[in-house]
């Protein structure tokens, strides 16, 4: 009976022990998650005003800028709108793997103004990557139920991905109507990937993985984390090869309700 006694406290003792473990784990993980979180807002401050201030330069705001300095100024934006992106993302991630959550702002939106707000400080740079940049927007398109501010980044961040692995002829854009879905469809030309890439490449760490080669196609944090979000809203992302290089990533997003 002793030995049963003793045997039943040990028990006892070490699941009190691991509970307390777990949640002195826990309580640290989320700790660090409002840090980080902090941390990054405070780094998206100056970046967001350095950007509007490179905006309103671009729109003559402060009078005309010379011909010579444009070309930089529209590369500060294109690469300053990215890192706001990435601020934004880096947030996200913080709030899903450390504090273990993550709201959506859910709202019927217009896609086309959606859509412009994601391009609008993309053109330039593709311009300047001698990327044709080719948009069809379908008329008509009813309203989506999205996330205002984190749609247009995610949107932002598949053209860049685009951008950096194509390899040949233009990206293009097309936005459309599926069902009870606004398919937003990004296309382009790069290597070839198989199934199994394509697949592996929307892993959540994917960006993470080691490798021999140090050669990773991803941008940013990866489509992963975009796919992650999209899900979260009520859509999907898919990337699908093709032959001889082609590539389709497919962004989808919930057609609001009718009021």
């Amino acid at each position: 009976m002793a030995a049963g006694a003793f045997l039943a406290g040990a028990v006892l003792g070490a699941a009190a022990g691991a509970g307390l473990a777990a949640w002195a784990c826990a309580r640290a993980r989320l700790r660090r998650g409002r840090l980080f979180s902090f941390a990054l807002h405070e780094v998206n401050t100056p970046a967001t005003a350095v950007n509007m201030t490179v905006i309103n330069l671009l729109t003559g705001v402060f009078g005309e800028v010379p011909a010579d300095q444009l070309r930089w100024l529209e590369m500060a934006r294109d690469q300053l709108g990215r890192l706001c992106g990435l601020t934004g993302d880096l947030r996200d991630l913080t709030h899903l793997e450390l504090q273990g959550k993550l709201r959506l702002h859910l709202l019927p939106a217009d896609p086309a103004e959606l859509v412009e707000e994601a391009l609008s400080p993309l053109r330039a740079g593709f311009v300047q990557a001698g990327a044709p940049l080719e948009v069809v927007v379908a008329p008509g398109l009813p309203p989506i139920l999205a996330d205002a501010d984190r749609l247009p980044r995610a949107l932002g961040g598949l053209l860049y991905h685009a951008r950096k692995f194509r390899a040949s002829g233009p990206v293009r854009l097309s936005v459309r109507r599926e069902g009870a879905f606004v398919a937003c469809e990004v296309s382009y030309t790069g290597t070839p990937l198989s199934p199994a890439q394509a697949r592996d490449s929307l892993d959540l760490y994917y960006p993470a993985r080691r490798r021999d080669d140090h050669v990773l196609a991803a941008t940013g944090l990866g489509l992963g984390l975009t796919r992650t979000l999209a899900r979260l809203g009520g859509g999907d992302l898919a990337l699908e090869p093709g032959e001889k290089g082609a590539a389709r990533l497919i962004l989808t997003v919930p057609v609001a309700p009718a009021a």
